[in-house]
């Protein structure tokens, strides 16, 4: 489990990649983000995907961005196959 530190910068860090890659905040604009991510198209993020956002939002390192990646699929991976869906994704941005 992530510390509350983890998780605010976490959330400051994809704040500052949706604004760069999208322009703002908005619920849209993070439905934009997660499309752009989901690079196969199937309306979900998996491990690798995550990855790369997180990698582009500047979170953890080459050692640690699994981890990262791993934790946040477990926290939000509601149906526990593995990745993220747009609706566990809504979920966690309500």
């Amino acid at each position: 489990m992530a510390s509350a530190h983890d998780k605010e910068e976490l959330t400051t860090k994809i704040k500052g990649l949706l604004q760069r890659k999208t322009g703002g905040t908005t619920r849209d604009n993070m439905h934009s983000l997660f499309r752009t991510y989901d690079r196969d198209k199937n309306g979900r993020i998996n491990a690798q995907e995550l990855s790369d956002l997180l990698k582009d939002a500047d979170v953890g390192n080459g050692f640690t961005r699994g981890m990262w990646s791993d934790g946040i699929i477990k926290e939000l991976d509601v149906n526990h196959d593995g990745e993220i869906s747009m609706e566990e994704f809504d979920a966690a941005i309500r």
